[in-house]
């Protein structure tokens, strides 16, 4: 039986947090209408940010099929991640930065060539015992350690997007709130 391994990483939205400010309004002095003042800067930080969000899951989705591959599709699955990772590298270099977000652009960035990078170089050794159909004791022990220590590079990068997030939530005064 071949291992599977999934991470799972915790996902963090904005929305509008505090507000920059309110208004009150009074109507027959009985009743009070609360409006929210939402500047177009704390907009454009929290569409930033979700977008960056849904790329970085929907990335992890892509990864987590690749590894789950078997000899039917690894190589299918393969090229689709390398292109979403392309695709997603070439969105990242065109995209337009709010104030305060380009360490945050940063650190996604270095998550996608992190991805690139070890697909296109230490998982092609691992390929070809996807396609295996029975695995030797090498075998899953190869697998075995390359995942641990995929693992282990993957988190620290995800790490590094999950405090710049949080730092350009801040500076932005949105609040973030966890997706599992």
């Amino acid at each position: 039986m071949k291992p599977v391994y999934c991470i799972s990483f915790i996902f963090l939205f904005a929305c509008g947090g505090e507000p920059a400010g309110t208004t009150d309004h009074s109507l027959d002095g009985k009743d009070t209408i609360k409006e929210f003042e939402m500047s177009e800067p704390r907009l454009t930080a929290v569409e930033f940010n979700n977008e960056m969000t849904f790329m970085q899951d929907a990335i992890l989705s892509q990864v987590d099929e690749l590894f789950k591959s078997d000899s039917s599709n690894i190589d299918l699955n393969l090229e689709n991640t390398l292109f979403e990772i392309d695709l997603n590298l070439e969105s990242l270099n065109n995209m337009k930065v709010p104030e305060n977000g380009e360490a945050f652009l940063n650190a996604m960035k270095n998550l996608m060539n992190f991805y690139h990078s070890e697909l296109t170089g230490p998982f092609q050794q691992i390929v070809p015992l996807l396609k295996k159909a029975d695995w030797s004791k090498a075998d899953e022990k190869q697998v075995s350690v390359y995942d641990v220590s995929f693992v282990e590079s993957e988190k620290a990068w995800f790490d590094s997007v999950f405090a710049e997030q949080e730092k350009f939530a801040k500076a932005n005064n949105i609040k973030l709130e966890t997706a599992y």
